[in-house]
């Protein structure tokens, strides 16, 4: 008998197929059409890379944030994989859910709580699971008008697993009482938990299993499709509003500046980031070094002027520790260009000459983050200076070697929706 999917189970499905269906409902598409003159009249639209990708970013963004009301129905919880580029199931095309520079290395899921059930997480470890797996309670979803502030945490490896791998939490307002497998609920402050698994060998890496089941507390009532329609038009422009406003102030640093990593309770109270924005003519080509800084977990993504990751099934538009060559010195340097600079470490933007990107790092050391030494050094070069820029023992790749690595990426990915 076949094992059961991960991350493709009867659950998700069903629950994509409702969004799906709250999302094609009149009442929804007209509040998404509605939000179109928020995009074109937006400052990004006035360039080539902002044009291009309006029509993708405002059906990701207005299908994000139906599945925020359909996926946080708190009496039906269950883990939902989102942030995820568009796919099919059988008949039905699911639109994606790139926003905020989501993370290609990342499997995202959300499940649903309040304040006042209390709720049993199990699940199971299988072979090697993701460089860093974490559970965050948060009281806002991500994108739902206001900042997702982290109400507590719990990583993989602080839970006990038993010799299958298995383990399990709780989430309620009930005290801890010394339990480290417990994350307390406050009042107002409680709405879903965020799982992310990063991983870094897409081949070898597996999410963990996840169940979900409310143990105590007086239960939701189940909401009628007419409510979630109702609540999905007010969500779709809310969320656009909030992406749109948002995404200027967060990437407003000097274009192809990339600052220290800081940390910051954003998503994750164990992560640096380091926010930049890129724009590069046809012949020129960005050079950074980057410096794991003893981080478990260390990856750069890039994605458009509106947030939506690059389409990393068809581009090498992210990298981390296991995918790029390492230098002799433990950094990372990378060349960021709209041509193939011949480099194994290429990060591809997809043609487009304008955007934005991160870097991650995550399961940071006990000593503290030296955010100093996190970037090393970022500059501009023609395709002519390119080569005497790079730094020695830099790996360089043939087009078939280009092609393999294309390749091996996508086959990787595809695991995914095994």
């Amino acid at each position: 008998m076949a094992k059961p999917s991960i991350l493709n189970g009867p659950d998700q499905i069903a629950m994509e197929r409702a969004a799906v269906e709250v999302f094609s409902h009149p009442d929804v598409q007209a509040a998404m059409a509605a939000k179109r003159a928020a995009f074109e009249t937006h400052p990004l639209a006035k360039t080539p890379a902002g044009r291009a990708t309006i029509d993708l970013n405002l059906e990701e963004m207005a299908f994000s944030a139906v599945v925020s009301v359909v996926a946080m129905d708190v009496s039906r919880t269950l883990p939902f994989w989102t942030l995820n580029l568009p796919h099919r199931r059988g008949d039905v095309a699911v639109p994606g859910t790139r926003h905020g520079v989501d993370n290609p290395d990342n499997i995202y899921r959300v499940m649903a709580v309040d304040d006042v059930n209390t709720f049993r997480v199990e699940g199971q470890v299988h072979d090697r699971p993701g460089a860093d797996v974490s559970f965050t309670l948060f009281n806002h979803y991500p994108g739902a008008g206001a900042d997702s502030q982290s109400q507590g945490l719990l990583l993989l490896a602080q839970l006990d697993t038993d010799d299958e791998g298995r383990f399990a939490f709780t989430v309620g307002p009930e005290d801890a009482d010394g339990r480290t497998n417990h994350i307390r609920t406050q009042p107002g402050q409680a709405r879903l938990i965020f799982v992310r698994d990063s991983l870094q060998d897409w081949g070898a890496e597996t999410p963990v299993s996840l169940s979900i089941k409310r143990i105590a507390g007086p239960g939701a009532v189940v909401p009628t499709q007419q409510n979630q329609v109702a609540a999905a038009v007010k969500a779709v422009g809310i969320s656009i509003d909030y992406w749109l406003r948002l995404m200027p102030q967060w990437f407003g640093t000097p274009f192809n500046e990339i600052g220290k990593g800081r940390t910051k309770n954003f998503s994750y109270t164990q992560q640096a980031t380091s926010e930049a924005r890129f724009r590069l003519s046809p012949d020129e080509a960005l050079i950074v070094t980057v410096d794991p800084s003893q981080a478990t977990y260390l990856g750069i993504q890039l994605a458009d002027p509106w947030g939506a990751s690059i389409d990393y099934a068809a581009h090498t538009s992210s990298l981390n520790q296991h995918q790029a060559h390492i230098s002799d010195d433990g950094t990372l340097t990378y060349v960021l260009s709209l041509f193939d600079p011949g480099v194994w470490n290429w990060l591809d933007p997809g043609d487009l000459e304008q955007g934005t990107m991160l870097h991650r790092w995550q399961g940071l050391p006990a000593g503290g983050f030296d955010s100093e030494r996190s970037v090393r050094s970022a500059r501009v070069v023609s395709r002519a200076q390119l080569n005497d820029a790079l730094p020695s023992g830099m790996r360089r790749t043939t087009p078939s070697e280009r092609a393999r690595q294309r390749a091996v990426r996508a086959a990787q990915l595809a695991r995914r929706f095994e």
